[in-house]
């Protein structure tokens, strides 16, 4: 038998032939600051029960109810999800419930198999094996977000090797351009500290092969849920955003009730993934005292700035020059209890500032603060037991649709860029 002839040619195309067009993104929480795109993939990593599968539900949630903001905000949006580690009816579709999904719009996927008349078999997707099951299902659903949880050990080959995980991703990212579609890999960091891109389980191809790379983190001093986006192709924007984990009970079919997680979303944060996972232990004398002098530096500060509020980068250069390094400045700001020293965007877009807020009965003397001395503050304490494993306990029940009635829950006053608060200005239903 002949083997069949194969040819090649070089194929060249003039950069004049090639159209250009913006970069669309799945969700842009604020406006010029897109953190998943679409038509590419996404990676999000963190150690296990950082909450990354529920954030990503959270916006599956949002997406079926076009409430998601980015270029499909106003469409409703359908989502397959490959392979959690989760099982669905007690744990996926009570957090879909809770985060207010429209279940119609969210897909489980596997594969049925049946040798002449056999017995169907049912067994999880595979890359690269079933990317055109994949792309048969986008195109029955119009699915614009594909979430495969975790990537790893849905892959053909070892998560090790380079050339293994290229080939069973690059398919399916192939599959996320031609559809434009918002892929996101789910996966787990390594131990130990170290720079977040080297924190990825696995190959570099990870990281290399993804447009948007999310790391989660919890900050234990304050209980919040903290993502930075340490890689982003299509932005200049690399920005941190925090959250909390809500305790919701939820009626499930079978007339019990299920406790499960839901995401409230609190807006940017400066912290970053890459400054908890490296923080410095902390625990003898000589440390505590080092902290409570910076906290009173902090607070001697901004004593003498007009409503106790300063540009975050003038404090960080007082610090500076006063002999503190810059996390000693921002730990010191987190520890802050009497008075608070909230960081926050400036009203006028111009960066972030530092504001200390009072609690009751606390007198703002502007020759000092009552109470609040290197001696009397006090330290930072480990956050309770609920708030270690992840859910702070709250009696809440699923929420009903937002309108911009309601006000921004994250600015007050209104800042420009902000999606909710433009709306709000021009009129607009959210």
């Amino acid at each position: 038998m002949t083997e069949p002839l194969t040819t090649k040619r070089v194929l060249l195309t003039p950069a004049s032939q090639i159209k250009t067009r913006r970069q669309k993104w799945f969700w842009e929480p604020y406006k010029g600051q897109g953190v998943i795109p679409l038509g590419t993939a996404t990676i999000a990593a963190g150690k296990g029960g950082e909450g990354k599968t529920t954030f990503m539900l959270d916006l599956a949630a949002r997406g079926s109810r076009g409430e998601l903001h980015g270029d499909l905000h106003g469409q409703k949006i359908a989502t397959i999800i490959i392979g959690p580690e989760d099982d669905w009816d007690t744990v996926m579709v009570p957090r879909l419930k809770a985060a207010g999904a429209d279940l119609d719009r969210v897909y489980k996927i596997d594969v049925e198999t049946a040798i002449d008349d056999h017995v169907a078999q049912t067994r999880s997707i595979k890359f690269p094996l079933d990317v055109d099951m994949i792309e048969d299902a986008m195109t029955e659903t119009g699915a614009k977000l594909l979430i495969v949880d975790p990537a790893p050990s849905l892959m053909q080959g070892d998560m090790n090797k380079v050339q293994d995980v290229r080939q069973s991703y690059e398919p399916l990212i192939a599959l996320a351009q031609r559809h434009e579609i918002a892929l996101v890999l789910i996966n787990h960091f390594g131990k130990g500290g170290g720079s977040v891109s080297a924190k990825l389980s696995g190959s570099h191809a990870w990281r290399d092969l993804t447009r948007s790379y999310l790391a989660f983190a919890t900050d234990e001093e304050s209980g919040e849920r903290i993502f930075s986006q340490d890689k982003n192709n299509y932005a200049e924007s690399k920005g941190s955003y925090k959250f909390a984990l809500e305790s919701v009970d939820v009626t499930t079919d079978d007339g019990e009730t299920a406790s499960v997680a839901r995401v409230n979303f609190l807006g940017e944060t400066d912290q970053t993934v890459g400054e908890i996972i490296n923080r410095e232990s902390t625990g003898d004398a000589d440390d505590q005292d080092d902290r409570n002098a910076a906290q009173a530096f902090l607070i001697d500060l901004l004593k003498n700035k007009e409503a106790w509020e300063a540009p975050a980068r003038d404090c960080l250069k007082a610090g500076h020059a006063a002999g503190f390094s810059e996390n000693e400045i921002k730990n010191a700001r987190k520890r802050c209890k009497n008075p608070r020293i909230h960081s926050e965007k400036s009203a006028f877009g111009s960066g972030w500032v530092w504001r200390a807020e009072f609690s009751e009965g606390v007198t703002q003397n502007p020759q000092g603060v009552q109470g609040v001395t290197p001696e009397h503050m006090t330290p930072s304490v480990p956050p309770s037991e609920e708030v270690t494993q992840g859910v702070m306990p709250m009696e809440v029940t699923p929420s009903t649709p937002w309108t911009p009635s309601d006000g921004c829950r994250l600015h007050n006053p209104t800042i420009i860029g902000c999606h909710t608060c433009d709306q709000i200005k021009e009129g607009v239903a959210a």
